[in-house]
């Protein structure tokens, strides 16, 4: 579909030299800016047309935060917008100093439309889709381009191609409004008005974490710092070898706000276990102390960027027309939570609890899991004569690996695992994961507590939040994700327990009359009379705080679930897919041969 400018595209296009060029449009961002590959005669180019952006002033040089805001969002916000000469100023000072900004190879001010330099295929996201292990090495990499650029200075005012831009500090003012947008779009996309007292307390609250920011000078931020704006140029020395993009709006800012880009990602999961280190390692080369300032920093630019992105993702969807950016909220919610979390944003998160709950409850994150693989696997002898139930190969992997596999497709970044029978054999194996979760071992040798006993042992090491809790001989084929239908579905406000059941003609390895039914409202209840249609699938998410009630001494959860029933505080999600419970021989041979016949189907 030819665009309305198509003339002076192609007016600029062969005064410029590539008239002829071959021209491929490249999925475009949340931006109103469009992209085009060019490629003519082997010479690749990119084309930006801003033509369509938003006409409003800049913002003048001295103007009030006041004044500011009567010329527009975007003069109050300090935003480059859709002018390519902001592009072209800070590429110039970037690659001056060694950075791998694009080249420009031509500019129209008047038509905004600019043709730069094309990196190439190499874009971080798309090489780590493809070889997973190269992670770590690029974020090291883009890490160590991050700090060179912090320790960099930069001029106010840019200059390039006869123009000239002045960068300005990312002040309170510019912070604010775009926090403001979770209130605008995010909170109102759930019916929330906030007005006056609540809006005050909002804007005060911010007020307080500001000063938070003046523990470290400022330096250049790019403010898209993240895997969808960078390229791998491997035959490039140095940070040079990372390619720079979408920086047109940078400012001059806390040195946490490009870090949280790239960590706290809105498109993809960075392994949480590369966030510490990274940050660690993003300090160390930038001259910072990785101390209490830093991190209370980053957790105020995690939770202001992560609430100006969730009213950006609603405002897509609701007036631009672009729903799939629903589709990304709860990863950048997620972010969010954690970012609240953070000792210093504790007021922040009473007045999201009070004034958009929502934010809790419809995007919950469980991040840890007990793992309950304690049991002497007596009716799986003699498959157990060496080793633990949990140790017992399925398709060619371990119980438990299943089970820790799923935890961690689920986000969860800490297992506490109950040890016993064969613990040495069971603790060696799960040192060898190199993948998430966490492992952390409670120990069970000396007497075992069953699964009541097991959990109440292990309330030190789970935290307070809301856990998953595993049987390690269930294991499920799913047409759709099943811990993620458990998460969209929990609410901590009214669960104290969230069952994931399965409907009995839905199984294998099981010959009990059913566990539980339902109630229209989601609500369970134990099986009455000689049968129920639902069996218990070994997967629940738990409240831990009435767990805290019980002893630490040999006991089954039942007990803990027959008060939640009794409060009506027990819920239930019905397994869409097939449930094999792998509690003998004969059944791990049955789930193995099932196993085998889907994977054929399925390679048919």
């Amino acid at each position: 579909m030819m665009s309305d400018n198509s003339a002076q595209i192609s007016a600029f296009l062969e005064k410029a030299g590539w008239g002829a060029a071959t021209r491929k449009p490249l999925t475009g961002d949340a931006s109103s800016r469009r992209y085009e590959k060019l490629e003519l005669s082997g010479k690749k180019a990119v084309l930006m047309d801003a033509s369509k952006g938003v006409a409003m002033p800049p913002e003048p040089d001295g103007a009030t935060a006041k004044y500011r805001a009567k010329l527009g969002y975007n003069s109050l916000v300090r935003l480059g917008g859709a002018k390519p000469e902001v592009f072209a100023c800070l590429a110039n000072e970037l690659k001056m100093r060694g950075f791998s900004a694009p080249t420009i190879l031509a500019i129209d001010h008047e038509d905004s439309l600019m043709l730069s330099e094309d990196f190439g295929d190499g874009l971080y996201a798309n090489v780590i889709a493809d070889e997973p292990a190269k992670e770590g090495p690029l974020y090291k990499a883009a890490i160590d381009t991050l700090a060179a650029i912090y320790r960099s200075s930069f001029p106010v005012k840019m200059q390039a191609l006869g123009k000239t831009w002045h960068v300005r500090d990312y002040d309170a003012p510019a912070l604010q409004a775009e926090a403001d947008l979770f209130l605008d779009w995010f909170a109102a996309d759930f019916g929330h008005d906030i007005q006056d007292k609540a809006r005050d307390d909002w804007y005060g609250i911010w007020k307080k974490l500001w000063p938070l920011l003046d523990a470290h000078p400022n330096g250049l931020a790019l403010r898209d710092f993240h895997a969808e704006n960078l390229f791998w140029l491997p035959k490039r020395q140095s940070v040079a070898r990372v390619g720079l993009i979408d920086f047109q709006d940078g400012l001059f800012a806390h040195p946490a706000y490009d870090l949280v880009s790239l960590l706290e990602d809105a498109r993809r999961d960075v392994s949480l276990e590369l966030h510490v280190p990274l940050m660690k390692r993003f300090c160390d080369k930038a001259g910072l102390a990785f101390d209490d300032n830093f991190k209370a920093a980053y957790a105020v630019m995690g939770a202001q960027r992560n609430a100006k992105i969730l009213g950006i993702f609603v405002r897509l969807a609701k007036r631009d027309g672009k729903p799939q950016y629903r589709d990304l909220i709860p990863r950048v919610a997620a972010h969010f939570l954690r970012d609240i979390d953070h000792p210093a944003l504790a007021e922040l998160k009473t007045w999201l609890e009070t004034h958009v709950p929502e934010i809790f409850t419809r995007f919950p994150i469980v991040k840890t899991a007990m793992v309950m693989a304690a049991g002497h696997g007596t009716r799986m002898r003699p498959l157990t004569d060496d080793r633990s139930k949990a140790m017992v190969d399925v398709d060619g992997r371990a119980l438990i690996d299943h089970t820790l596999d799923r935890l961690a497709q689920a986000g969860v970044e800490k297992a506490v695992v109950n040890v016993h029978a064969h613990a040495d054999h069971l603790e060696t194996h799960l040192s060898h994961r190199k993948n998430a979760p966490e492992i952390i071992l409670s120990d069970e040798r000396q007497e075992l507590l069953e699964t009541g006993g097991g959990l109440v042992k292990a309330l030190p090491l789970l935290g307070n939040d809301p856990i998953f809790i595993c049987n390690i001989d269930a294991i499920w084929q799913e047409n759709s994700p099943v811990l993620q239908a458990m998460l969209q579905m929990w609410d901590s406000a009214k669960m104290d327990d969230l069952l994931l059941l399965a409907p009995i003609e839905e199984t294998l390895g099981y010959a009990g009359k059913g566990d539980f039914s339902f109630g229209g409202d989601g609500r369970i209840a134990r099986r009455e009379g000689d049968s129920a249609p639902y069996v218990y699938a070994g997967v629940q998410i738990a409240r831990l705080g009435p767990a805290k009630a019980f002893k630490v001494e040999p006991f089954s959860r039942n007990k803990m679930w027959d008060v939640s029933l009794s409060k009506g505080r027990a819920f239930g999600v019905v397994l869409d897919g097939f449930w094999m419970h792998v509690g003998d021989p004969a059944a791990r041979d049955e789930a193995e041969a099932r196993l085998g016949i889907s994977l054929k189907a399925h390679a048919g």
